[in-house]
C-alpha cells in the first residue's frame, strides 16, 4: 500500500499546488501564439505581389493579347502586378525602386514569331531585390514555357499544312494559326482542369494544421510539467518516507502514473476541443487506446530520465531538443512527403503518435502503430525501473521487492 499512499499524495499535492500544472498549459500556449503571429505576420509581408512593368515596343495584336492575359490571369495576378508603360517611365520606376523588373517587347516581336525566329524579350531585373527579382525570373520563365508550346504547335502545323498552300492563303492561315495556338497556351485556366487536391499533408492543409498545433502543445506540456513537478523532495523528508519503506522506486512509478494520467486527461481535452470543428477525430474506436499509449511512452521518456537522477533543467533541455527533432521527423510540422528518407522511420515513436491522430482522421482502421507505442511505452518504463533499482541496490536501501 505503500506506492499507493505515495501516489495519492502526489495526486493531492497536484489538485492543492496547481501552479505547476497551469504555469505548464501556459507557457506552451504562449510560445505557439507568438510563433504563430511571427508566421502570419513573415506570411503577410510575403504576400504582397511582385510589382513589374512591361514596355511593348511591338505594339501588335498578338503582344496586346498576351499582355493582357498575363495580367488578367487570375494566378498570376496574385504574384505578379505587371503594369503597362512608356520606356522613360519605366526606366524611372525602376531607378527609383518602385519595380522588380521591367520586361521589354522588342519591335518586330510578332513578325519574327510569325517568321519562325523567336527575338528575346529583354528583362531588366532589380539587384538590390533579390527575393522579388528572382520571383519575377521564375514567373516569366513559366509563361516562357507556354509561349514555346504554342511556337512549337504553330511549326507543326506550318509543317504539315500550311507549307503547301498558296502564298496569300499561306500567309492567312499561318496567322490565324498563331493567334489561335498563342491564345490558346495562354489562357491556362481553360486549357486546363482544376481540381482542388487535399493531399500533400495527407489528411489536407487544415487538418495538418490541427495537428501540428496538438502534437507542439502536448509535447511542451509535458516538457514544462515533467520539470515544475519532478522536483526531489528535502533530504529530511525523504528519509521519514523511507521510514515508512517508501523507497526511491515508488516515487518512480508514482511519477509514471501521475504524469501518464495527466498527459493521457490533457490528450483527451486536446481532442474534445478539436471535435467540436473536426467530428471525425472522435469517431475512430482505436483512438483513444492511442491516446492512451501515446500518453504511457511520453510520461515513460519523461520518467526515465528523472530515474536517471538528471536534473530538472537538464531534464527541460534533453526532452526539449529531442521532441523538436522527434516532431520535425514525425512529419507534424512539414508532411512527411517532403522529407529525407533518413529523417522519417517508421519505429520513431513521435510518427507512430502522429498517425495515432491521422488514422482517426482517415478513419481508416490502422493499428499497426498502437503495437509499436506500446513497445515504446513498456520498454522506456522497464529501463526507468530498472535504473531506479540499481540507485536503490547503489544506496543499500529497501528495495520495492523487500518493502512492505
Amino acid at each position: 500500500m505503500n506506492g499507493f499512499s505515495l501516489l495519492r499524495y502526489e495526486m493531492r499535492a497536484a489538485v492543492k499546488r496547481p501552479a505547476p500544472l497551469f504555469l505548464s498549459i501556459a507557457i506552451p500556449l504562449l510560445l505557439i501564439v507568438l510563433v504563430a503571429l511571427m508566421l502570419q505576420s513573415f506570411v503577410e509581408e510575403g504576400a504582397e505581389p511582385v510589382r513589374a512593368a512591361v514596355v511593348d515596343e511591338d505594339d501588335t495584336f498578338q503582344t496586346k493579347a498576351l499582355i493582357n492575359q498575363l495580367s488578367e490571369e487570375k494566378r498570376l495576378s496574385q504574384a505578379l502586378t505587371l503594369t503597362p508603360m512608356d520606356a522613360k517611365e519605366a526606366e524611372a520606376a525602376f531607378e527609383q525602386g518602385e519595380l522588380a523588373g521591367v520586361m521589354m517587347i522588342p519591335e518586330g516581336f510578332t513578325s519574327s514569331l510569325m517568321n519562325g525566329e523567336n527575338d528575346p524579350i529583354v528583362v531588366m531585373t532589380n539587384e538590390d531585390d533579390p527575393v522579388d527579382a528572382t520571383m519575377l525570373q521564375v514567373l516569366l520563365d513559366s509563361g516562357a514555357d507556354y509561349i514555346s508550346a504554342s511556337q512549337s504547335a504553330v511549326n507543326a502545323v506550318y509543317d504539315l499544312s500550311i507549307r503547301e498552300m498558296p502564298e496569300g492563303e499561306r500567309n492567312r492561315r499561318l496567322q490565324e494559326v498563331i493567334i489561335t495556338y498563342s491564345l490558346f497556351a495562354l489562357d491556362r485556366n481553360d486549357v486546363f482542369e482544376e481540381e482542388m487536391v487535399v493531399s500533400g499533408a495527407g489528411i489536407g492543409w487544415e487538418r495538418h494544421a490541427y495537428l501540428a498545433v496538438m502534437m507542439t502543445f502536448i509535447f511542451l506540456f509535458l516538457v514544462c510539467y515533467q520539470m515544475l513537478d519532478g522536483n526531489r523532495e528535502t533530504g529530511s523528508i525523504l528519509m521519514r518516507w523511507r521510514m515508512a519503506d517508501i523507497t526511491f522506486v515508488h516515487w518512480v512509478m508514482a511519477k509514471q502514473w501521475k504524469w501518464g494520467f495527466v498527459t493521457f486527461g490533457m490528450l483527451e481535452l486536446l481532442v474534445a476541443i478539436t471535435s467540436r470543428t473536426d467530428a471525425a477525430l472522435v469517431q475512430s474506436p482505436t483512438l483513444h487506446l492511442g491516446l492512451l499509449l501515446a500518453a504511457l511512452w511520453m510520461s515513460a521518456f519523461a520518467v526515465l530520465l528523472f530515474s536517471l537522477q538528471i536534473p530538472a533543467g537538464m531534464r527541460f533541455l534533453i526532452l526539449f531538443v529531442i521532441s523538436i527533432i522527434g516532431l520535425l521527423s514525425a512529419g507534424a510540422w512539414v508532411p512527411r512527403i517532403y522529407l529525407p528518407e533518413w529523417l522519417s522511420q517508421n519505429w520513431n515513436p513521435y510518427q507512430l503518435s502522429y498517425d495515432v491522430f491521422q488514422s482517426a482522421l482517415l478513419d481508416e482502421d490502422e493499428r499497426g502503430h498502437l503495437t509499436g507505442l506500446a513497445l515504446w511505452g513498456v520498454g522506456l518504463n522497464i529501463l526507468g525501473l530498472a535504473a531506479a533499482l540499481w540507485r536503490e541496490n547503489r544506496d543499500a536501501y529497501l528495495s520495492i521487492f523487500t518493502s512492505k
